[in-house]
């Protein structure tokens, strides 16, 4: 162990690391506990904590570097004006929790003094600010708008460009994305003046700060378990390829309670954690909290612009933002706004634009941070639930287990009430009031279950069944992961550690297992169809016909939905079907599509035909291992494009990456103009409710300095399945409070 002299803190106050690097620290109560989280936090990942608030507060070209996405980035944060109402939230906080707060912020701002400037910090000459309340909220709106909401936003944009995509036929696209598009006139959305979508650079970046957005998380009741204990499993999936982390591991101990488990920076929260008699997993519930809607400008007014109710125009709110750029001139940014959302586009003639509204600009969002502080605290799973079912954001499912015994899983986020037949998917008019949001369904809504016959609770982003009939997730979601894990977890043997570890790692694809006979039926005898048969449909990296069903599968779908004058195109298909731009929206709907005997994307042409035209081209591809097609490369958050950093092991040899989008393992790999985007594992969690411990590992380590032994220690784990102990708290306090 490795004590840690605090400069300035708490007197009752001890923090070591144990051989992990993993920080311990002893408190007598929460507060000092906080405290002490903050200081390390700052210690640290103090650069990544403060890039990611003058981000999300659209100032980082003012603040880190005058660089072209930055700029970007700025505007799109100005814009949707992540800020607004932080003040006035912080005023809500309840004195018990504002204590805390101040505590956990106190702590960062000490251990920031006592760190000094990091080499980032020091290189881009930003000087930071103290962390306080706003900073806290501000990262928590970050959480849930940064990765969540502009993911929803990306998707329903690109759903749009298809429907304005002159050459698809109307019946073909609405039996694609179906239901989404059913009874919905496609004429008014082809008038929309859209606008230009972010750069590969700026959403890159966006994809770099704090958000959850994918996961799995999964808990056996006694009865399947063979500990005679709960077993529980938790893995975010987000960008795991660039260092630090995003998570950070600490355990604290506060007086009588502890807590192991992942923290992020900047708050004061264990997203997936552990106590003595609860632990918990999170997955985003990609419910569907942001809507866009269809504004009819003229130019006019005392503002410039109007918008249109009905037959009356009305002025728009005009908001002036002006954006400082590092050693450069500033820039003006003028924002449209109204009751009923911002607009997305500068309006630069008379026409219909897209508005914005989300959910997460309602008064109460201080609340999120609230239940997390809470949660530590709380020792069932029925009582867990009742906390986190009032969590306004982010659209979350929390899986739990205790120590009596139960499991349970519990929905949260605040949803809107839309007009009837309005699904969220695609624009609604603005001008028609019937059409606006008619509220926020009360939370009391959120569905959640407790301890079912089954025997265990699962989730894996898969749209959740509402029993009051709400459509809570829009997208046209894969359940590939989810089936995976029912297929596993209603196994008659018992599970033990080992076994929920192995399931975190599993490969098997449920999506190949579907599409393998079609594509089988239609395939000649040879070798192609012979190596396919024997397919075990597991993506392991060294796997070479995990690579040949991807390189047929994306034949298949430019063949059936690009090949011809009313499909997709070619070029735009094999983009959302490969490594350049793959949407799993598009993928979801391509497969469901794939499956059905009729269809109108094949009723002028054979799909059989069509399968063997692919599987020639398929043929003709060079053969690689999955490996080599699915790989990455760990890289510097902030040098790792700098060549001088390389020097010094910033940018890690190529490694294949497991799995794919469709497995438990969701090994998922973009790349785009400039560099590679993960999405996968970024911490693996798994605890017996009958021990005092976690299981984990992370790609990483604790510390953002990349010359520290810390730096990374905990990749080579990740990389071959390893766990490391976590909590081991097996000795007494070696503090003493009176």
């Amino acid at each position: 162990m490795q004590s840690i002299r605090v400069k300035d803190g708490p007197d009752a106050l001890l923090i070591e690391r144990d051989e992990n690097g993993v920080p311990r620290i002893w408190a007598p109560d929460w507060e000092t506990g906080w405290w002490g989280l903050g200081y390390m936090h700052a210690i640290d990942r103090g650069t990544q904590m403060f890039f990611s608030r003058s981000v999300a507060a659209g100032r980082g070209a003012e603040e880190i570097g005058a660089s072209d996405e930055l700029l970007e980035t700025d505007r799109f944060f100005r814009r949707w004006n992540l800020t607004e109402g932080i003040d006035e939230e912080c005023g809500k906080v309840p004195a018990p929790l504002a204590r805390q707060l101040d505590a956990y912020c106190d702590g960062v701002n000490k251990g920031l003094a006592a760190n000094g400037r990091t080499w980032p910090v020091w290189a881009t000459g930003y000087r930071p600010s103290p962390w306080d309340r706003p900073a806290v909220l501000l990262v928590g709106q970050l959480l849930s708008f940064g990765g969540l909401a502009v993911s929803q936003m990306e998707n329903e944009r690109l759903l749009l460009e298809l429907i304005q995509e002159d050459r698809v036929d109307d019946e073909r696209l609405r039996e694609l994305f179906a239901p989404m598009l059913d009874g919905v006139d496609l004429a008014p959305l082809r008038t929309i003046r859209m606008a230009r979508k972010l750069s590969d650079e700026a959403l890159d970046l966006i994809t770099d700060l704090p958000r959850l957005a994918g996961s799995n998380a999964w808990a056996v009741s006694p009865k399947k378990s063979a500990t005679d204990f709960p077993l529980l499993a938790s893995d975010p999936h987000l960008e795991m390829n660039r260092l630090p982390a995003i998570w950070y591991e600490a355990s604290m101990q506060c007086g009588d309670d502890w807590v192991a488990g992942a923290t992020l920076p900047g708050c004061p929260l264990f997203s997936v954690a552990r106590t003595r008699k609860l632990a918990w997993g999170v997955t985003y519930l990609k419910g569907d909290t942001v809507d866009f809607f269809m504004e009819d400008c003229r130019p006019g007014g005392e503002t410039g612009w109007q918008y249109r109710r009905e037959e009356t125009w009305h002025d728009f709110r005009r908001r002036e933002e002006r954006i400082e750029v590092k050693h450069g001139k500033p820039k003006d940014l003028i924002v449209f706004e109204n009751d009923q959302g911002t607009l997305e586009a500068d309006p630069d003639e008379p026409g219909i634009y897209l508005s914005m509204a989300w959910t997460g600009k309602a008064p109460g969002f201080w609340q999120s941070i609230a239940t997390w502080m809470e949660l530590p605290r709380t020792t069932t799973v029925d009582a867990a639930r009742s906390v986190v079912r009032e969590c306004p954001q982010p659209s979350l499912t929390f899986v739990f287990a205790d120590r009596e015994g139960s499991i349970g899983m519990q929905s949260c986020g605040r949803f809107p009430i839309r007009a009837p037949g309005d699904t969220g998917m695609v624009p609604t008019p603005a001008w028609d009031p019937a059409r606006h949001w008619r509220g926020i369904d009360p939370a009391s809504m959120n569905p959640g279950v407790t301890d079912p016959e089954c025997g265990y609770v699962a989730s894996a982003n898969e749209a959740i069944d509402d029993p009051a009939g709400r459509l809570l997730c829009t997208q046209i979601l894969p359940d590939y992961r989810k089936r995976r894990l029912d297929q596993t977890l209603s196994r008659e043997k018992p599970f033990d550690i080992d076994a929920m570890k192995d399931l975190q790692y599993d490969v098997v694809s449920v999506q190949a297992q579907d599409l393998l006979p079609i594509f089988l039926e239609a395939l000649p005898d040879g070798e192609l169809k012979s190596r396919l048969e024997a397919w075990d449909c597991r993506y392991a990296p060294e796997s070479r016909e995990a690579a040949l069903f991807q390189t047929l599968y994306r034949q298949v779908a430019v063949e059936i939905f690009g090949g011809d004058e009313t499909g997709l195109g070619r070029r735009r298909v094999t983009a959302l079907t490969s490594r350049v731009a793959f949407s799993q929206m598009v993928a979801t709907a391509v497969d469901r599509t794939l499956l059905k005997r009729e269809s109108s994307w094949w009723r002028d042409r054979d799909k059989g035909e069509m399968i063997r035209a692919a599987a020639e081209r398929a043929a003709k591809e060079p053969e690689q291992t999955w490996g080599g097609v699915n790989y990455f490369q760990f890289v510097d958050r902030y040098f790792g494009g700098f060549s001088v950093a390389q020097l010094f092991g910033t940018r890690s040899p190529r490694y294949g990456m497991p799995g794919n989008f469709s497995t438990v393992f969701q090994g998922f790999v973009l790349l785009n103009s400039h560099r590679e985007s993960t999405f996968a594992p970024s911490y693996h969690f798994v605890a017996d409710l009958g021990t005092k411990e976690a299981w984990t590992n992370l790609p990483g380590g604790p510390s953002e300095n990349l010359f520290s032994r810390l730096y990374k220690n905990d990749a080579e784990r990740w990389l071959t399945g390893e766990y490391k102990r976590l909590a081991p708290f097996d000795d007494p306090c070696p503090l003493i409070w009176e």
